[in-house]
């Protein structure tokens, strides 16, 4: 069984409250090179801020920000 490296919750630590959708800098980090939303335990986020990321990244999709998955 692979262990990961324990990572902090990027959002925690910088006591960052909103996601906003329109930060496509910050949403850049957490999508892979496919366009799928990094997983937690890749990314390190808290539960928390991991559902705010995918909403995040999910509003930009609709808006025409980010690509969908191909």
């Amino acid at each position: 069984m692979p262990t990961y490296k324990h990572r902090k919750c990027y959002f925690c630590t910088n006591q960052i409250n909103y996601v906003d959708y329109k930060n496509l800098h910050l949403l850049r980090k957490y999508i892979s090179q496919y366009a799928k939303i990094v997983p937690r335990y890749y990314s390190g986020n808290c539960l928390k801020h991991q559902k705010r990321i995918a909403l995040a990244v999910k509003n930009a999709r609709t808006i025409a920000l980010l690509p969908f998955v191909r």
